[in-house]
């Protein structure tokens, strides 16, 4: 059992009978109150992203999950293969293990597979990813203000189908840095 007080990012933590990752988490105390905690998680199996308030002094069960090396050989437009960097074993797993994780794959990427009682489960994603901009469309002013600048942005199709706002000066071919936990533009490389 974890105490609250152990509560670390990554933990995988059994939350009312299922599976959940811990993204974020917060300790928060209120004045002449209880101390509470509050954790943003990922289920493991369907990738929802939940938050939850509790009190601090909840116990939580870590769910035992093995982490095994990947790397992404290719998709055949039913299985992703993935080849294990430790056995050179080559694995399929089907879109529905990915989730969302699998517009952020492409060719080559090294990443965890995630494995919950010898299952594969999920992938966990590198913090950034560099893909190529398949298609660009024209670009719109976002709203300006004092502090911050108006910028033209325009949506980008990756070559997953992954749609991210990119800065006018990016074009097809291009190659940008993309942010995996909100599929966010970082820069150009």
């Amino acid at each position: 059992m974890i105490s609250s007080n152990d509560m670390r990012k990554g933990l995988t933590l059994d939350i009312e009978g299922e599976p959940y990752t811990v993204l974020e988490w917060q300790h928060a105390g209120e004045a002449r109150g209880s101390a509470n905690i509050r954790m943003k998680l990922r289920h493991l199996r369907t990738g929802a992203t939940v938050e939850r308030t509790l009190d601090a002094g909840h116990k939580f069960r870590e769910v035992p999950v093995d982490r095994h090396p990947v790397t992404f050989l290719y998709w055949d437009g039913e299985f992703y293969h993935f080849l294990e960097i430790d056995t050179q074993d080559e694995i399929m797993l089907p879109a529905e293990v990915l989730g969302e994780a699998r517009k952020y794959i492409v060719d080559n990427l090294q990443l965890d597979l995630l494995l919950l009682n010898d299952e594969p489960v999920a992938v966990d994603l590198p913090e950034s990813v560099v893909m190529r901009v398949k298609e660009t469309a024209i670009p719109r002013a976002a709203a300006g203000s004092h502090y911050k600048p108006a910028t033209v942005e325009g949506p980008a199709r990756i070559e997953t189908g992954l749609v991210v706002l990119v800065p006018q000066f990016i074009s097809p071919g291009d190659w940008i840095r993309v942010n995996t936990s909100n599929g966010e533009y970082i820069e150009r490389v």
